[in-house]
């Protein structure tokens, strides 16, 4: 095949390949994710129309490097030198779909532009336009690029006005900061191999001749498309060999973390588990679902799938129909009062589906002994794999990847409302052709799934609301509310406060002075409290001991904390008003989602835990049955006990004042199982 090197004018605006490579922003995903994520995206949106299934296969092998770098002009005899044994290829295969349709021999910008061919091949960031599509087709091809060393092969077979046309090329990214490039003299490290016609020798063209396009194939023992199939295959050599992007060997690496065929069979049911042989899918959307495969394996529910996804595709399933899939699952609508759909009473933002299970739910015991669902999706906390008490929510748009799995965030209640050893899994489909308001119509966004695409950065990795625009924050907090208000018969979430005399020190009092309005109030009775009186209280409580300024925005708080057994419990700030007492998610909800929280916490000191001194931070200390765990945003603690009996924690917080304006109060909440608590005392 004949090169054509990128053009490296100095005075356009043309990235070079190191800045191509970089250009999709996720360090937090194995490069086999970004692969099967984008590849399988791709697929689905080139999908013909009225096919019932889109089908995908990938293999991986080995190949004969000396063969293929024959075929590469100028940099032959550098690939030989380098790699002159057999080396690993990954391959992805689709079918049902177009293939890469459009002009090739396109001169202009317009024409160059509607092609897909001349997208995928040529371009980057050009975005997919179909409707519901997932995304662009240039960001996230760069993890092809980023897999083996720069070289990717396409290869096409799509309909024609007299038959059908096969079209066969190749592209390098490489960074020009690379030690080892195969073009040192190419500036911008991209390039392209394909064939020069006479009449226009500066025009690259794909290979278009069956017989060469048969011989390139067989390197790889990747048969042709035949009949009237149509698709593209896109072939990645030498995995694992670039030197900016190497494989990181990780000593708590998974089992199927050690095998690249493992890898993509649980990635691809970890992110499109939702369309992956699923008729729902197909019958609600009227579109087709996934039939992928690797190395010829392909996949049958609960037969060689994972539990943890077979769950998650129960939700996806319940939550897109709106009714229960399953027993235990539980279906809610979302509505949103305002600013978002019109006729909010009647068009929900979504539905949420939900459930909670057990280790034996996901044969996480003998025989089978199954992995949990924070170890599938690929979180490696111990402690909370350990806790098994986790929530667990995905969400996806109408393309069926899922976009992110929240765990212990923002579409979840902050405390444990879930059982001691349980996880919730969780899964919110939105109402994706539901249609907005006139005022955000007015910018672009004619329903909900135009508005979410457009909220999703390069990797599609999560959802993150335009300015002025909440619809994603208050779906948030919405599924949240739903989500605690379903627990809410089953857990009692009582809290306690103390006041401290911070306020005496922090800025002016909101309350109003004593003995103001009324001069008597009823006192609340107290429900009688069986035992002695040296019985502890059967209710998690703090009490401020003391206070002490160490700055002129800091304060130490000296507490004794009595944390009930086997509970979940949070120790956080309020804001001490005449009316009532404010939390963080009320003032971003109520007051102000720009200004920061008048509080922090900044650290908390652990002195004593019934009577034994341990004198370290909450961060160092180290024991199975109390864990401390502090949220982003600093406002809360949070304290997960499994002892069996109630523990007393002497301790000390630094408290941090962003604002002199309010009063602080430092608040605990606790989460325990009904009929436990017959006797308590709420102060």
């Amino acid at each position: 095949m004949k090169l054509k090197n990128a053009v490296n004018d100095v005075q356009s605006m043309s990235q070079d390949g190191d800045a191509i490579l970089r250009s999709l922003q996720n360090k937090s995903l194995p490069v086999i994710d970004l692969l099967v994520r984008e590849s399988l995206q791709n697929s689905l949106d080139a999908t013909l129309e009225g096919k019932n299934e889109t089908k995908v296969d990938f293999k991986l092998g080995n190949f004969d490097s000396v063969s293929l770098a024959r075929h590469f002009e100028g940099i032959s005899e550098e690939l030989s030198n380098r790699f002159d044994g057999d080396e690993e290829f990954i391959a992805i295969k689709d079918r049902n779909t177009t293939g890469l349709t459009g002009d090739y021999r396109a001169s202009d910008a317009v024409t160059a532009n509607k092609s897909n061919f001349f997208k995928l091949v040529f371009g980057i960031g050009k975005n997919q336009e179909a409707e519901g599509a997932g995304g662009s087709w240039g960001l996230g091809k760069t993890s092809y690029f980023r897999l083996g060393i720069g070289i990717v092969i396409y290869y096409t077979r799509v309909k024609v006005d007299n038959g059908y046309e096969e079209r066969l090329i190749a592209s390098l990214i490489e960074s020009p900061k690379q030690k080892q490039r195969l073009l040192p003299e190419n500036g911008r490290g991209i390039a392209w191999w394909g064939e020069f016609e006479d009449e226009n020798p500066s025009q690259l063209l794909p290979i278009t001749d069956e017989e060469e396009i048969n011989e390139f194939l067989d390197i790889f023992k990747i048969d042709r498309y035949k009949n009237e199939e149509t698709g593209t295959t896109i072939i990645v050599p030498y995995l694992g060999r670039n030197e900016m992007f190497a494989e990181v060997k990780d000593d708590d690496a998974y089992p199927w973390e050690n095998s690249r065929e493992d890898a993509v069979r649980i990635a691809i049911q970890r992110w499109y588990m939702p369309r992956l042989m699923n008729e729902i899918y197909a019958e609600v959307h009227g579109s087709s679902y996934l039939n992928c495969s690797v190395n010829g394996m392909g996949f049958i529910k609960e037969l060689n799938t994972e539990p943890t996804f077979d769950v998650f595709q129960n939700l996806y399933s319940s939550a897109l129909t709106g009714e229960p899939t399953k027993k235990n699952i539980e279906v809610k609508p979302v509505f949103l009062k305002r600013n978002s759909m019109k006729e909010p009473s009647k068009n929900p933002v979504g539905n949420i589906a939900f459930i909670e299970v057990n280790r034996e739910d996901m044969q996480m015991v003998a025989p089978n002994n199954k992995y949990s669902p924070l170890e599938y999706i690929g979180i490696k906390d111990e402690q909370k794999i350990e806790l098994n008490n986790s929530k667990i929510i995905a969400y996806s748009r109408k393309p069926g990847m899922i976009v992110e799995y929240n765990v212990d965030g923002k579409w979840s209640p902050r405390s444990n409302v879930q059982k001691e050893n349980h996880n919730l899994l969780g899964f919110f489909v939105p109402n994706s052709n539901g249609e907005l308001i006139e005022k955000i119509q007015d910018i672009g966004y004619k329903n909900l799934e135009q508005y979410l695409r457009a909220t999703e950065n390069a990797d599609h990795a999560n959802w993150i609301d335009e300015d002025g625009i909440r619809i994603i924050q208050r779906m948030q907090e919405y599924t949240t509310k739903i989500i605690n208000d379903h627990f809410v018969g089953e857990t009692e979430d009582k809290q306690t406060s103390a006041t401290s005399g911070l306020s005496r020190k922090f800025g002016k009092l909101l309350l109003p002075p004593q003995n103001y309005g009324k001069t008597s109030s009823r006192k609340r009775d107290k429900p009688s409290r069986s035992g002695t009186g040296g019985t502890r209280n059967r209710i998690s409580d703090i009490r401020v001991i003391n206070s002490n300024p160490i700055s002129e925005n800091q304060v130490d708080v000296l507490f004794n904390a009595s944390i009930q057994k086997e509970s979940s419990n949070r120790i956080y700030l309020q804001i001490l008003t005449q009316e009532k007492k404010i939390e963080r998610k009320d003032w971003i909800e109520k007051i102000s989602e720009h200004q920061e929280f008048p509080f922090e916490i900044e650290d908390l000191y652990i002195k004593s835990i019934e009577s034994k001194d341990y004198d370290v931070h909450f961060k160092d200390f180290k024991d199975p049955d109390i864990v401390f765990e502090q949220l982003d945003n600093k406002s809360e603690i949070l304290i997960h006990s499994k002892t069996l009996n109630p523990i007393t924690i002497e301790g000390k917080l630094t408290l941090k004042i962003n604002s002199s304006e309010f009063i602080p109060n430092i608040a605990i909440s606790s989460e325990v199982k009904k009929g436990e608590n017959d006797n308590e005392t709420i102060n």
